[in-house]
C-alpha cells in the first residue's frame, strides 16, 4: 500500500513538470514526461488528453488523434478531447468521423462554439453546404457570439464560389473578434475573386498592419496588385515573403508567372525549375515550365516533359488541367506547339468530358485527332460539335477540308454551304470554296480524257456550278 501511495505523488509530480514544459515551450520533454506517468497510472484518462495536446503542438498529428480517442475510451464525456479527436480526424481527412465526435461534444455542451465550427468546416469539406449552413443557424441561435462559426461559413461559401455572403460572414467575423487569426486576409483573397481589387488592398494593408509578416495576406495583396496592372510593386511584396519564407512556392510561383507575363523567358524557366526543385508536386508547374521551353524554343524537352506528365495514355478526373477548360485549352495547345497531338488529344478527350457543352474544346480535339492520324475519330468529333452549334464555322472548315482530301466533293460541298450560308464573310470558308471549285473542275477534266472540246465544256459546267453556288449561298443569305 505504501510502494502505490509513493508512486501516486511520482506521476503527479511528473505532470506538473510536463506542464511548466510546455508552457516553457520544451514540448519534447514535456510529452516524455507524461508518457511516464500514464506509465505508472495507464486510466487517467486526462493525462492522455495533456499527451495529445502535447503531441498536436509538436504535429505529431496521428499520434495526438490516437491519444485524444484513448482519453474518450477512459473519460467519454470529456468535451475537449472530442473536440482534439474532431480536429485530428478533420486533419486526417476523416470527415464522417469528425462530425460524430462534435455532435457528441454538444450533446454534453451546447455553448461549445468550436464544436459548432468544425461541424460546419466537415460539412463543407463533404460538399453538404445546406447541412453546414443549418449547423450555422443552429449556432447562431444557441450562442451569443460566434465569430469561429462565421469565419468558418465564410471558408465554406468562399470555397463553393458564393463569395457575396461569404464576404459578409467574413465582415461579420472580424467585427465580433477583430484580431481573428487569418481572417482578414481570407476576406481579403473573396473580395479580390469577386473583382473588388481596391477593397481586397485596403482590407489587406489593414491586415499587414497588425500582422506585419502574414505571408498569406501578402501573397493575396501581391495578386491583388497584379490584378491592378501594379506588376513591379506585387514583386516586391513577393520578394517581401521569400525574405521570410525562402521556400514559399507560392510567392517564387508568381515572380516566375510575372516574368513570363513580361516575357522575361530564361528568368521564368530558371524560376519555374527551382519551384520543381524544392520538391512541388504542383502539376500546372511543370505545365508552365513547358510552355515557356516551348516558347524557348527548346521544342524537344517541352515535349518530352510533356510525355512524362501525360504518358498514361489518360488524365485522371481530379487533375488541374481539368479544373478549368481554359487550362486545359492552354495545355493542348502547348502539346500542338511542341508536334505532340497524340498528347493534346488525351487532354482534349478527358477535357471534353469535364466539359461537355464547351464548343471551343470539341474543336480544338478535332483538330488534335486529323493531326495524330485518327480520322474516324475526328468525324465523331465533329458531329459531337455541330451539336452543339450546327453552324460552327470551325468545324464546318475542318470537314469541308477533310472531305476534299478524301475527294468526297458532294460532302465538301454541303458543308460549305451551311458554314457560308451562316457566316459568308468566313475567310477560311472561302479559301475552302475556292479550292472547292478548283477541285470540281479538276474532276470533271479527268472525266473527259483527251477530247478537248468536251473538256472545255465540261469546264464550263463548272465555271458555272461555281456561279451557281455563289448566288445560292447569297439568295440564303438575304
Amino acid at each position: 500500500m505504501s510502494d502505490d501511495q509513493d508512486n501516486f505523488p511520482s506521476a503527479e509530480q511528473r505532470v506538473e513538470r510536463a506542464r511548466g514544459l510546455f508552457q516553457a515551450g520544451k514540448l519534447d520533454e514535456a510529452a516524455q514526461e507524461l508518457r511516464r506517468a500514464i506509465a505508472a497510472e495507464p486510466e487517467r484518462g486526462d493525462w492522455h488528453h495533456n499527451l495529445a495536446v502535447t503531441l498536436d503542438a509538436l504535429g505529431r498529428h496521428a499520434d495526438a488523434l490516437a491519444s485524444y480517442e484513448r482519453a474518450l475510451e477512459l473519460v467519454p464525456n470529456h468535451v475537449a478531447s472530442l473536440v482534439g479527436a474532431a480536429q485530428g480526424s478533420i486533419r486526417a481527412g476523416h470527415f464522417e468521423r469528425a462530425l460524430k465526435f462534435c455532435e457528441r461534444a454538444t450533446r454534453i455542451d451546447r455553448n461549445i462554439e468550436p464544436a459548432y465550427a468544425l461541424r460546419i468546416h466537415a460539412l463543407g469539406m463533404l460538399g453538404r453546404i445546406e447541412d453546414a449552413e443549418s449547423v450555422y443557424y443552429i449556432a447562431q441561435h444557441t450562442l451569443k457570439e460566434m465569430p469561429v462559426c462565421l469565419a468558418e461559413m465564410a471558408n465554406v461559401l468562399a470555397r463553393a464560389g458564393r463569395l457575396e455572403r461569404a464576404i459578409w460572414c467574413y465582415r461579420e467575423a472580424i467585427a465580433q473578434a477583430p484580431r481573428l487569426p487569418a481572417v482578414k486576409a481570407r476576406l481579403g483573397a473573396a473580395l479580390l475573386r469577386s473583382g473588388q481589387a481596391e477593397s481586397s488592398l485596403q482590407v489587406l494593408m489593414q491586415a499587414l498592419r497588425e500582422q506585419p509578416g502574414d505571408t498569406a495576406a501578402l501573397l493575396t495583396l501581391g495578386r491583388a496588385l497584379e490584378s491592378l496592372g501594379r506588376l513591379n510593386e506585387a514583386e516586391e511584396k513577393y520578394r517581401r515573403i521569400l525574405e521570410l519564407e525562402p521556400a514559399n512556392h507560392g510567392a517564387h510561383v508568381a515572380i516566375g508567372d510575372i516574368a513570363l507575363r513580361g516575357g522575361k523567358l530564361e528568368d521564368a524557366r530558371a524560376t519555374y525549375t527551382l519551384v520543381l526543385s524544392l520538391g512541388s508536386q504542383d502539376q500546372s508547374i511543370r505545365l508552365r515550365l513547358i510552355e515557356v521551353l516551348a516558347k524557348l524554343g527548346r521544342r524537344e524537352e517541352a515535349a518530352r516533359r510533356l510525355r512524362d506528365l501525360f504518358g498514361k495514355g489518360s488524365v485522371p478526373a481530379d487533375s488541374f488541367v481539368l479544373q478549368d477548360a481554359v487550362i486545359a485549352l492552354g495545355a493542348a495547345g502547348t502539346a500542338i506547339e511542341c508536334g505532340e497531338p497524340r498528347t493534346a488529344t488525351i487532354i482534349l478527350r478527358a477535357a471534353a468530358r469535364a466539359f461537355p457543352r464547351h464548343l471551343q474544346i470539341r474543336q480544338r480535339l478535332v483538330r488534335a485527332l486529323f493531326e495524330s492520324g485518327e480520322p474516324r475519330g475526328a468525324r465523331r468529333a465533329a458531329r459531337h460539335a455541330l451539336r452543339l452549334d450546327r453552324t460552327d464555322a470551325v468545324t464546318l472548315h475542318n470537314i469541308a477540308l477533310d472531305a476534299l482530301r478524301r475527294g468526297q466533293l458532294r460532302l465538301a460541298r454541303a458543308a460549305l454551304l451551311r458554314g457560308l450560308r451562316a457566316h459568308p464573310l468566313d475567310h477560311g470558308l472561302r479559301r475552302l470554296r475556292t479550292k472547292w471549285m478548283l477541285q470540281s473542275v479538276a474532276a470533271l477534266l479527268r472525266r473527259t480524257g483527251e477530247e478537248p472540246r468536251t473538256a472545255i465544256r465540261q469546264w464550263r459546267a463548272g465555271v458555272q456550278a461555281m456561279r451557281w453556288l455563289w448566288t445560292n449561298v447569297s439568295s440564303r443569305r438575304s
